[in-house]
């Protein structure tokens, strides 16, 4: 006879949360490969860059596996493309994190010294955003569980809104580096386009993160 399990699919939601963690593990790689451009240690930025491919490579496993076995015939609580578009948000923060971290490898990137401390609060701030989606994530399980109503809801309302607002201080803080290396910039002109790449992937993160926060908000309205 089957089981209930069998019958109506395993609920997809634990396995989010265990995405989102591994997506989480590549960007908290973000800052010591900023920190290694700064300092200009290619070999460290080398050995980072092969463990930000590992962690990426990971969360695929994961993000593949979720897809997978993503039941037709589970109830769930929200629509089932809500879940694979948050799980397909997920994903693109990986990959920039993962772009962020081949482009530091490019070669050796000379950042202004006028603008290090600027390039580093921009780092900051998308970590902290993805620090913030992460707690967000870790709240899926439970409000599957609730069918997304509930005080539990009203507090992930709450905590989207700093993600998105998270969001929009990245991308004043990436706007304020700009001005700064391209009102002055080094004779290294490569340099400067590299770091350009670098803060379009840092702010692609952001930017993705912002979104899955969105994608959470609408299960949560839709209910």
């Amino acid at each position: 006879m089957q089981t209930l399990d069998r019958l109506f699919g395993e609920s997809p939601f634990e396995h989010l949360v265990n995405h989102a963690r591994k997506i989480h593990s590549c960007v908290a790689l973000v800052k010591p490969i900023a920190e290694a451009i700064i300092a200009s240690d290619m070999t460290k930025l080398n050995e980072l860059q092969e463990q930000m491919s590992k962690a990426e490579y990971e969360a695929d496993m994961v993000k593949d596996e979720i897809r997978q076995n993503l039941p037709t015939r589970y109830f769930l609580p929200v629509n089932r493309e809500d879940v694979t578009r948050f799980l397909r948000q997920m994903d693109r923060i990986g990959d920039d994190a993962e772009d962020f971290a081949v482009v530091a490898t490019f070669r050796k990137i000379t950042i202004p010294e006028n603008c290090q401390a600027d390039f580093m609060e921009l780092v900051d701030k998308v970590v902290q955003a993805s620090d913030a989606l992460l707690n967000l994530a870790e709240h899926l399980a439970q409000l599957q569980r609730e069918a997304f109503t509930g005080p539990d809801a009203e507090d992930v309302m709450a905590k989207i809104q700093q993600v998105c607002f998270m969001e929009w201080e990245s991308d004043v803080q990436s706007r304020k580096l700009a001005r700064k290396y391209y009102s002055n910039p080094p004779e290294d002109l490569i340099s400067v386009i590299l770091l350009e790449k670098l803060c379009k992937s840092l702010c692609a993160i952001a930017d993705h993160a912002e979104n899955v926060g969105k994608n959470l908000r609408l299960m949560i309205m839709t209910r």
